[in-house]
């Protein structure tokens, strides 16, 4: 498998952008994990074909995670897709996906030269969808959010969303090849977000692969990033990505 992050930073952060990544699985399935306000612009400086995208997983709700959604619709609109967008993601991603885009672009969806193909995803199951098996978990957090386990034969992959992990999300990401965490804070301080330190303990706690730290609160990546680069250089299997980063595993 393939990652390749457009973004690390949370709703706020000018420089970094929203967190999202795009996978490329062993049968060369791409996934869009998540797709805030800044992805789809990041996502067009470096795919220029209609498509060269077949998935997009959407973890939670909140803007900066899916409102990007109507402006790659009408981008790939643009560029002529006509094949159907597969979307999967908690109860009510239909409804959700549809809303955005009526919102941003009024009856547009009836123009659209290409179809949604949507797939629910509940927490504690697992669905085949594209080749892959996808499972889920809840996390912590202040809006309804699964953290997403992806199987690719005999590798494993693991994106978190938003918000800390608990029991089951913890056993999704136990053995995976790859994990992908938020961490908003340098250490516990909001119940709904991870941090550096509970990240960077679950990766000592769970048998894993690599581990990348992502949506990074914009003032501490500002202020305080040569410690938190020292705090992640005490484990050999972490990283701190940015943008346009390319990782295979």
């Amino acid at each position: 498998m393939e990652i390749f992050f457009l973004g690390v930073g949370e709703a706020c952060d000018t420089a970094h952008g929203n967190s999202s990544s795009l996978i490329t699985a062993s049968n060369g399935t791409r996934i869009l994990l998540d797709c805030g306000f800044s992805v789809p612009h990041q996502y067009f400086r470096t795919v220029e074909q209609p498509t060269e995208l077949d998935c997009i997983w959407i973890s939670h709700f909140h803007g900066d995670h899916f409102l990007g959604l109507p402006l790659l619709f009408l981008r790939l609109w643009q560029l002529g897709r006509t094949r159907p967008l597969v979307i999967v993601g908690q109860k009510g991603i239909d409804c959700k996906v549809r809303a955005a885009l009526e919102l941003a672009y009024p009856t547009f969806e009836k123009k659209l030269s290409f179809t949604f193909e949507f797939h629910v995803l509940h927490a504690q199951e697992s669905i085949s969808v594209a080749g892959l098996t996808w499972s889920a978990a809840l996390t912590q957090h202040s809006q309804y959010n699964l953290g997403l386990r992806l199987k690719d034969g005999p590798t494993s992959f693991y994106y978190s969303g938003d918000g800390r992990a608990g029991k089951h999300a913890k056993e999704l990401i136990q053995g995976c090849d790859f994990v992908i965490h938020e961490s908003f804070s340098k250490v516990d301080t909001y119940p709904y977000h991870g941090s550096v330190t509970s990240t960077l303990l679950l990766a000592q706690e769970l048998e894993m692969g690599q581990i990348a730290l992502v949506h990074l609160d914009h003032d501490l990546r500002r202020t305080e990033l040569p410690a938190i680069q020292e705090m992640v250089r005490t484990l050999p299997h972490a990283l701190l990505p940015v943008a346009e980063d390319r990782v295979r595993f």
